[in-house]
């Protein structure tokens, strides 16, 4: 199980049901700890649907005390392919 961290400026950001595109940061112990992919998920507000943990902070940084589940289905390369 992991656990990711994401920043949303309005909760409506993390739209239920659907796959979107969310910039979030792993908060794992070890070398990549903080480190940010850009991914297309689905997120859930429930806790046990996915199998990652989600940590939602608001504009500022305050935490929401609600916790979400994640599930990534996939990264999205920030850089296009003709430039690496």
């Amino acid at each position: 199980m992991n656990q990711w961290e994401v920043f949303v400026m309005d909760m409506s950001e993390l739209a239920e049901g659907k796959d979107i595109e969310l910039s979030i940061r792993t908060l794992n112990q070890g070398k990549d700890k903080y480190t940010y992919k850009r991914v297309k998920c689905q997120v859930s507000a429930k806790q046990d649907k996915f199998s990652d943990g989600l940590q939602v902070r608001l504009g500022r940084g305050q935490l929401n005390p609600a916790k979400y589940s994640i599930k990534v289905l996939g990264e999205i390369e920030r850089c296009p392919a003709k430039y690496l």
